[in-house]
């Protein structure tokens, strides 16, 4: 869904103490200049250009996101995302989507590169002794974007939602290993963290429960599916490039990967399918779909998505068998005023697994709480089409159209 690292590419560390010292704005700038001219030579990458850069406040963070939504998405959308993920389940009815993911995002910002300014926010409130390695994670965003067109990858107006998804997960897993090999390299002990299994693992271990701090009370409080889509591009991403290092690639293997980045989602969490280039379906709903309805939100949501739907209610283990087999999706909201229905046309690479993507799907609508919508299935071969609406006979209407009118394009 919105993906909160293409608003504002943060990284977030153990929390700092109120009064540990801060450096002063012409120090961090200095500091900034000799952390890239390290990376340039780490990634024989140089920028073609000085890097802009500028120390903000916490009150010009948030103006940036606020203004970042809304060029990007624009409020009607960031609304039409929140109706659908409550319809789904997996927000809770009472919450103000937008206003919270402002409240989580500049809580969890501690330094970023704006992609669209080609700039480096340096964050005037983290301690001196946290700043250069967020600094080599953002620095190295800058060479991601400048160099190597990663900003254009996480463009919602030119990729759906799960290929932005996919491609932020390839940008964060990227810097947080160039992060901790700058880090080790400072001090004094030169390493290639992603060719070692156990250390990619390890750190992906550790960094939910960095991220998730009881010092950032937002996220302690965030719904599962915003706290996961959040870490996910950080945490998976981390290991998606992990696992491209251990299959044999070289860095410079790695950096062409940027010139054909991965599709979706399920590539993300199963690597071999971005080796083998199994890329997704071609799924298209046109619509409206029931006359006098506006379609507002559309896109493929992908199997992060569905995964996360599953989570609500079933165990890790559950979720995961039930929406592996993935293979793409048409994914759409649309209202006409107070009424409004959800469809999500998945295909899947095998009758069996778009059968149990249905009984998972089921087990989890029977064990929400009431009041709930309308669900309403059908299953053929390869496909499923769910319709979630708070009309039982508007699903039914809106399920009946989409059967007439989906497509399917298998890969």
């Amino acid at each position: 869904m919105i993906p909160v690292v293409a608003i504002a590419i943060a990284l977030a560390q153990l929390a700092p103490s109120a009064d540990a010292p801060k450096a002063d704005p012409a120090a961090l700038e200095k500091m900034a200049v000799d952390i890239l001219a390290q990376l340039e030579e780490m990634r024989d990458q140089k920028l073609s250009k000085p890097l802009e850069m500028g120390v903000k406040d916490k009150a010009e963070v948030t103006a940036f996101i606020n203004e970042r939504l809304r060029d990007e998405y624009g409020p009607a959308k960031v609304a039409a995302e929140g109706r659908m993920l409550k319809l789904m389940g997996l927000l809770p009815q009472p919450m103000d989507y937008g206003k919270f993911i402002v409240s989580l995002m500049t809580e969890q910002v501690a330094g970023f590169y704006d992609h669209t300014r080609q700039e480096l926010h340096i964050a005037s409130w983290l301690p001196a002794m946290m700043q250069p390695s967020v600094m080599a994670h953002e620095i190295f965003h800058a060479i991601q974007d400048q160099e190597w067109g990663g900003g254009k990858l996480i463009d919602s107006k030119t990729y759906s939602p799960d290929a932005v998804l996919a491609h932020a997960a390839l940008l964060e897993g990227d810097a947080t290993i160039v992060m901790f090999d700058w880090q080790q390299a400072a001090a004094g002990v030169p390493s290639d963290v992603a060719t070692s299994k156990a250390a990619i693992y390890g750190i992906a271990a550790s960094l939910p429960m960095q991220m998730a701090s009881p010092q950032f009370p937002v996220m302690s409080v965030a719904p599962d599916y915003l706290k996961q889509s959040l870490i996910f591009p950080y945490q998976q991403g981390l290991l998606f490039v992990g696992a491209l290092r251990q299959s044999g690639m070289s860095w410079a293997d790695v950096r062409k990967v940027y010139d054909d980045p991965p599709a979706s989602t399920e590539q993300i969490l199963h690597p071999e399918r971005y080796i083998e280039r199994d890329h997704p379906s071609t799924v298209t709903l046109p619509g409206p779909l029931v006359p006098g309805f506006e379609r507002t939100w559309d896109g493929a949501a992908g199997e992060f998505h569905h995964r996360q739907i599953l989570l609500t209610k079933l165990s890790t283990p559950d979720a995961i068998e039930g929406a592996a087999g993935w293979d793409g999706d048409m994914t759409v909201l649309e209202v006409k005023g107070e009424e409004a229905y959800a469809v999500m046309l998945s295909t899947w690479d095998s009758a069996e697994e778009a059968m149990g993507w249905v009984s998972a799907l089921r087990r989890v609508h029977e064990k929400r709480q009431p009041p709930l919508p309308a669900l309403v299935i059908h299953h053929q071969g390869t496909e499923v089409t769910a319709v979630w609406s708070e009309d039982a006979a508007l699903a039914n209407k809106a399920l009946e159209a989409a059967k007439k009118t989906a497509k399917v394009e298998r890969k």
